[in-house]
Parts: structure tokens; C-alpha cells; sequence
């Protein structure tokens, strides 16, 4: 399984499958990103601690009821400037040859594009998801968390070091953001 759909598997609304979702995750990154699989690893316990219960009172209150942590990236990066619904339809478009529904979400939700990063996405355009988008607005949402328990900056820190590491010697291209799209704002 990709990690980046098990990112998406955690980071999705808990549910009861989600204790298993996160040792998943642990498990293929133990080998690379040992403390990745630590971070994961500790979140899974926090979840056996608190319970699918409590961790969704967390989720809804941090992720759908602060806007500075809602997992719609292209808001962090956009606001409600016009410029966001270009880059909301651009990703759809990029979506749909790859078989990725959105659903009821927008397209730039974290889940969702993580499931995009999936599928065999051209390189240079996945760079540039990550460098332009991904990496820069995660930052700023775990940024959001600091100083909380909050169970899921654990999660957080992880992904940002396997974009890290994915993204690796790619560079994204000097002109372009997200498939041609230029990415121009970015989150402060």
C-alpha cells in the first residue's frame, strides 16, 4: 500500500478502523522513517487511550472548527480570493483520469490529494503538489497545534517527513505550481 493513501486512511474522520489504519502506516515506515513510525505509533496508543468517541470530538473541533486547520489546503494558501476556485477546478481535473472521486469534499482536502499522490502521478507535477501546496500548509496547520496534546500533531509531524523525504532531490519547476497552475500565495 502507498503511504501516502495510509496518510489519507489516518487523517480521514476516525472511525473504528482507525487504530489499524495507524499501525499500517507505523509499520511501512518503520524501516524508513523510524521516528515517523514513532510519531504514528504514539498516536495509535493515543487512540486506544481516548477512543473513536473522543478522537472525533477532537477531530471536528480542531480540523472542521478552526480555520487555521482545516484540512482544505488551497484555503490556507488562497483564502477566498478567485484564485482558489481555479485551483480547485484545476485538481479536479487532475483527479479524474487518476479515478479519484472527491465526493462530498472539495478537491483540495488533505485526504484527497494524498490519495491523488497515490496513483501514478507525473513526478514533477507530484513536486510540485508538495513543495507549492502540501508541505508549506501542513507546517502551518501542525504550527496551529503547538502547545496542545492534540493527539494528531504526532500525525502530522510524520507526514511532513515523509513529504520530506519523498520529495527527496526532486525540485518542482521554477515557473509553474500544481500542473501549470502558478502557485503565487503562500500561507504566513
Amino acid at each position: 500500500m502507498s503511504l501516502y493513501r495510509s496518510f489519507a486512511g489516518v487523517l480521514d474522520y476516525p472511525g473504528l478502523e482507525l487504530s489499524e489504519r495507524a499501525g499500517e502506516c507505523a509499520s511501512e515506515l518503520a524501516s524508513i522513517l523510524p521516528r515517523g513510525a514513532e510519531l504514528l505509533s504514539q498516536f495509535q496508543a493515543s487512540y486506544r487511550e481516548l477512543g473513536t468517541a473522543r478522537l472525533q470530538e477532537i477531530y471536528t473541533s480542531v480540523f472542521d472548527m478552526q480555520p487555521e486547520c482545516a484540512l482544505n489546503l488551497s484555503y490556507h494558501l488562497f483564502g477566498e480570493d478567485q484564485r482558489r476556485g481555479i485551483f480547485l477546478a484545476k485538481l479536479k481535473e487532475l483527479y479524474e483520469p487518476a479515478g479519484i472521486s472527491t465526493g462530498t469534499e472539495l478537491p483540495d482536502h488533505l485526504c484527497l490529494m494524498l490519495r491523488y499522490l497515490a496513483t501514478d502521478v507525473d513526478m514533477a507535477a507530484k513536486a510540485d503538489l508538495i513543495a507549492d501546496c502540501l508541505h508549506p500548509v501542513i507546517s502551518k496547520i501542525a504550527r496551529g497545534l503547538d502547545g496542545t496534546s492534540n493527539p494528531y500533531r504526532g500525525v502530522l509531524d510524520a507526514l511532513l517527513l515523509w513529504l520530506e523525504k519523498d520529495a527527496g532531490s526532486q525540485s518542482p519547476s521554477k515557473d509553474t505550481g500544481v500542473s501549470g497552475y502558478e502557485v503565487t500565495a503562500r500561507p504566513s
